[in-house]
């Protein structure tokens, strides 16, 4: 069994890798939370990068997610980063931050490994002024390839696409599968990252 002194070092220097990463795209950081699940042992840090200049993404995204152990004693393995609009769908970054830390705990708890494409499906936990009341886990998309997966010591991390999807886009991943999704996507007029996009027609 690790020593405390082991484990807060151990995280100190996976945060060194998986933030720094993080910074060399999204720059500095704004705000960080910490879920804390003592009766787990989860420890996870979410940061919010808001908006760089030129750009009008926001994002969110993990720092020790990917060491977290489930119930099963299987390590997660994965970092999640949800990229928003800069307005964050009328929502308040604390709110955001909420319910994040309810789907990581819930995935934690609940997921059994960390196999992708994988969709929760409607949540009354999701933001009031979104419409995206699902959610997607996914390959990356959008970012650095840099970012794919980060070395941390002999351990690799995989990054993860964590997307706010309707209740009728989680219906069409779960019955015809992501790229049907994919095709959807690139024919919709709004923002993939737009939490408020309208529900549209989903085929």
């Amino acid at each position: 069994m690790e020593s405390t002194k082991e484990r807060e070092l151990s995280f100190d220097i996976r945060r060194t890798f998986i933030l720094g990463a993080y910074m060399r795209e999204w720059q500095m950081p704004e705000y960080r939370v910490i879920l804390k699940k003592p009766e787990t042992g989860a420890y996870v840090e979410i940061y919010y990068f808001p908006a760089v200049e030129g750009e009008e993404i926001a994002r969110f995204a993990t720092v020790g997610l990917s060491a977290t152990h489930r119930p099963n004693g299987q390590a997660v393995g994965t970092e999640w980063v949800m990229a928003l609009t800069s307005d964050l769908g009328g929502e308040s970054m604390d709110r955001i931050f909420t319910y994040l830390s309810d789907l990581i705990a819930h995935h934690i708890e609940a997921a059994g490994d960390s196999r992708i494409p994988r969709v929760m499906e409607e949540s009354p936990l999701a933001p009031a002024n979104w419409t995206t009341t699902a959610f997607l886990l996914d390959e990356l998309r959008g970012e650095s390839e840099e970012l794919e997966e980060i070395q941390v010591g002999s351990e690799r991390a995989q990054i993860l696409w964590a997307l706010p999807v309707t209740a009728q886009e989680a219906a069409l991943i779960l019955s015809e599968g992501v790229e049907a999704f994919d095709s959807y996507v690139e024919d919709i007029e709004h923002s993939i990252i737009d939490p408020r996009r309208p529900l549209g027609n989903v085929h």
